[in-house]
C-alpha cells in the first residue's frame, strides 16, 4: 500500500498543472536559446565566406604584385617602371605634348586689352579675393 501511496504522490506532483507550466517555460527557453544559437551560426558562415572572398582578392592582389616584381627586375622592367612612375628621360630624348583642339583648356591670350577690360580686371582682382 504503501509503495501505492508513493507512486500516486510522485505522479500528482509530475503532473500537476503547475508541474507542467514549469516544464513548458523550460522547453520555450530551451528553444529560444536554440534560435539565438543558429542565428549566431548563420552570422558566423556569413563571416567565414566573406572572408574567404578577402582572402581569395588578396591572393590574386599578392600573385600580381608578385608579377610586377619579377617584370622590374628585368632591365627591360625595370626602365619602364621608373619613365611610368618618375618624370625622366634619358639623356638625348625629348618630350612631345600634343593638344587637341576640343579639349584644350587654355584660352588665347590677346594683347590688344581696352580700358574697360582692364578696369574690370582690376576691380574682380580687390573685390572678389
Amino acid at each position: 500500500m504503501k509503495e501505492y501511496q508513493q507512486k500516486h504522490m510522485v505522479r500528482t506532483l509530475l503532473y500537476s498543472r503547475v508541474s507542467i507550466v514549469i516544464l513548458f517555460v523550460l522547453c520555450i527557453l530551451l528553444l529560444r536559446s536554440i534560435m539565438q544559437l543558429n542565428d549566431k551560426r548563420m552570422d558566423v558562415t556569413k563571416l567565414r565566406n566573406d572572408s574567404l572572398i578577402e582572402r581569395r582578392n588578396i591572393e590574386n592582389k599578392v600573385q600580381e604584385a608578385q608579377k610586377e616584381n619579377e617584370a622590374i627586375m628585368t632591365d627591360r622592367g625595370f626602365e619602364s617602371y621608373v619613365r611610368t612612375t618618375f618624370p625622366v628621360v634619358k639623356e638625348g630624348e625629348g618630350v612631345i605634348v600634343i593638344y587637341d583642339d576640343e579639349k584644350n583648356l587654355v584660352s588665347q591670350v590677346r594683347a590688344n586689352v581696352n580700358i574697360w577690360e582692364r578696369l574690370l580686371i582690376i576691380w574682380n582682382r580687390v573685390f572678389n579675393d
